[in-house]
């Protein structure tokens, strides 16, 4: 792993562990668990909070948390590359033209969580409520809205920074499949804080899952060449409150287990895929710097 790769991983974990470390020290003066304070926050439900820090404070510090990744991204991009590593992620941020497919599969975890809720519902004598409300809900609310969980959460949060810097770096030193198992061990332990709160083997389960979400959004990287099927994938596997909005009974079971445990049959399928596939080169091309121009010294004589 080269340098800028770990300086990368440094940065996402210093600022995330850091302001975990002082959430931790405010959910302690609340009297609150620190997850649930975090929780509450991210959520906009400050009136359940107590503490003398402003709120927009607090809010704040849980995006930079959040965003911790893609601020490191950025921050190496500008580092390594400059103005042509910044234009080259907003050319894959916004290349929106690619097979329909990618979009497709960029959706999965839709139709994965829907068929589960619509399952869960029905078990629970449930019926679905969608009306003008719900959808502001689904769209827009702190806590369960799609676009939140695509741009205030971990989709733009993560990656650009895991996808938009270090995959494409890596790939130029090593295959896409090591690529995939170094981000994903790495981006693992960066929730350390979050899985150790769920105890050993839910925590080993999450992590898991995580590694193989990394060959998920490689296989989706690589094979569009847009950032935008990745941030379709994690904005929707995060995005359970949804359909709690809509299926109001499934609320506080265990519906989205199934859903959850289908990801990894599909990681190993897409870890498969991956072996197979090579990065192109417009992917793994990392712009470089062009060289300093020559000092002219005027002749002394």
């Amino acid at each position: 792993m080269d340098r800028p790769v770990l300086a990368f991983f440094a940065i996402a974990y210093a600022l995330a562990w850091g302001i975990w470390i002082l959430l931790a020290g405010l959910a302690d003066n609340a009297g609150m668990e620190t997850a649930e304070f975090g929780q509450a926050i991210e959520n906009g439900n400050f009136d359940s909070v107590t503490s003398d820090v402003p709120d927009w404070v607090l809010y704040l510090l849980t995006r930079i948390q959040d965003f911790s990744f893609t601020i490191a991204g950025l921050i190496m991009i500008a580092a390594t590359t400059g103005i042509a590593g910044l234009r080259q992620l907003g050319a894959r941020l916004t290349k929106w033209r690619i097979p329909i497919r990618w979009y497709v599969a960029g959706l999965i975890p839709i139709a994965l969580y829907g068929t589960a809720a619509i399952l869960a519902s029905t078990s629970e004598d449930g019926t679905a409520t969608f009306d003008a409300s719900t959808l502001n809900t689904i769209l827009f609310s702190l806590s369960s809205g799609l676009l939140v969980s695509l741009f205030l959460r971990g989709a733009m949060g993560e990656e650009l920074g895991l996808r938009g810097f270090a995959l494409p770096r890596l790939q130029q030193h090593t295959t896409p499949t090591r690529a995939s198992l170094i981000i994903g061990v790495l981006w693992a332990g960066w929730h350390l804080p979050v899985l150790l709160d769920r105890g050993p083997v839910i925590a080993a389960l999450l992590g898991l899952l995580i590694v193989g979400l990394s060959f998920i959004f490689t296989w989706l990287f690589n094979g569009s060449g847009s950032l935008i099927p990745p941030l379709l994938f994690h904005a929707t596997q995060n995005w359970e409150e949804g359909f709690e909005a809509i299926y109001p009974a499934i609320t506080d079971t265990n519906w989205e287990t199934p859903a959850t445990l289908l990801l990894l049959p599909l990681a190993l399928i897409a870890a498969l895929l991956v072996r197979r596939q090579r990065a192109a080169t417009v992917l793994s091309a990392v712009p470089r710097r062009p060289p300093a121009a020559p000092s002219v010294h005027a002749d002394p004589n």
